[in-house]
């Protein structure tokens, strides 16, 4: 029953928190939904955060519970020897209840060099406060060995260098990390931090930028994308003009010891909260250097977000809303966006769905306008039903090696916890 209540809180957390530029052309749902994995309270549960694949088409991905000492898991699955086979799923990590390797993984995991995994944890490192860690997991050297986890940096009870990450991280050619914590620093309202490899295995953990001052950024709440010269971007749901979220840059300093240098691209909110408020999960650029990203909340409907973009210009950015949910679709999204540069779609998932239907959320597909200036597509992939293929869905999607949209969803599914377990995911578009 208690692990019945953190789901609902999670949900309701995720839930909680005008018709534009949009074609109402492809509501009709008729894609092919595919439950790779359902979990089980007697194994792991609550998976969160966005799925990887290797080079063999293995999925790997992170659960917020269970394991062998109930504080979650990373998990691999891999792919049926034959057409129409059962996915197997492998725990390749058990996260420890004690000690400084930190517990409840809360971020989507990424996949570096010779098939590492990087990711984040909430709880953990500093056994004096709820302070999270950056950790690493390394392959085994040879079949059937055991997977390996390094703590990377473990956040301090001091704050200063921030803590509670959660959030995906990502790694620059030169092997540098970047990611955001979403409390700490000078103003306790989160930083963005760089943790740097030395000799010896050793890393460094660098507060690049804190934030929170006056009508700053607050509170990042979603990873952070490079572009192509090294600046970073993110989105936070609070601060800004009108405290209600903001899309920001950072430049990181030229050289060691340095200051970077962070302006927001624009602030949401306002009079009539049609920009959509509470910014969330991934954004994503397109090809042509616009950046896209949804909000949990606002728009000109019933307040359930949007789809914004937001085209580059001199100080605030341009934005287009190009898709206002109004709870005959999706509403409340609780991740971002994955581009798709061979047709220049959006894909993304809301928290839930349309009431007269199943409600537990959707998998929707943006298309562009085939001319400039038209509207965009937006087109309901799959409406998920709660005690059937699951709920909730609150990680990134990935396209996979085949070209499906993959994901997680953190409550729902045929088995145990109440029906509060989650799943895997496979959308064919």
């Amino acid at each position: 029953m208690c692990r019945r209540r953190l789901a609902l809180s999670k949900a309701l957390l995720l839930g909680m928190c005008a018709l534009g530029m949009i074609s109402l052309a492809g509501l009709a749902s008729a894609q092919t939904e595919n439950t790779l994995f359902d979990f089980t309270e007697t194994d792991s549960f609550w998976p969160q955060g966005g799925l990887v694949q290797d080079a063999k088409g293995n999925l790997y991905g992170a659960t917020r519970g269970g394991g062998t000492y109930g504080v979650g898991t990373i998990f691999e699955l891999s792919p049926p020897a034959q057409a129409g086979g059962a996915w197997t799923k492998t725990t390749i990590y058990n996260f420890l209840s004690w000690g400084g390797t930190g517990n409840i993984p809360s971020s989507g995991l990424i996949m570096g060099r010779a098939g590492a995994l990087y990711g984040t944890t909430y709880v953990g490192g500093d056994s004096r406060c709820v302070c999270g860690v950056l950790y690493k997991l390394v392959p085994p050297t040879q079949q059937g060995g055991a997977w390996t986890q390094q703590v990377l940096y473990a956040f301090t009870s001091a704050g200063t260098d921030g803590r509670l990450p959660n959030a995906a991280v990502v790694i620059n050619s030169q092997g540098t990390i970047y990611g955001v914590t979403q409390q700490g620093g000078a103003w306790d309202s989160g930083v963005i931090y760089q943790v740097k490899p030395g000799t010896g295995g050793t890393f460094t953990e660098t507060v690049l930028y804190s934030f929170g001052n006056n009508q700053d950024a607050s509170t990042p709440n979603g990873p952070l994308v490079l572009d192509s010269t090294g600046n970073l971007y993110g989105v936070t749901s609070l601060g800004g003009a009108f405290n209600q979220g903001t899309v920001y840059k950072f430049i990181p300093p030229a050289k060691a010891g340095g200051k970077g240098t962070e302006s927001i691209l624009f602030s949401f909110g306002g009079g009539s909260l049609s920009s959509g408020i509470t910014p969330v999960g991934d954004i994503v650029f397109d090809t042509a250097g616009n950046l896209y990203g949804v909000t949990t909340a606002g728009g000109n409907g019933v307040g359930d977000g949007v789809v914004y973009q937001l085209q580059p210009a001199t100080g605030a950015w341009i934005e287009n809303v190009l898709l206002d949910f109004n709870g005959t679709t999706g509403r409340n999204p609780a991740a971002g966006l994955t581009f798709n540069p061979a047709n220049g779609s959006l894909y993304g998932t809301t928290s839930a769905g349309n009431p007269m239907k199943a409600g537990s959320g959707i998998v929707f597909q943006l298309t562009p306008p085939a001319v400039k200036g038209g509207a965009w597509t937006e087109t309901t992939l799959y409406d998920f039903t709660f005690f059937v293929n699951g709920a909730l869905p609150a990680g990134r999607i990935l396209i996979d090696s085949s070209g499906n949209l993959d994901g997680t969803t953190l409550n729902g599914g045929l088995y145990g916890c109440d029906g509060y377990c989650g799943v895997v995911y496979q959308v064919t578009p």
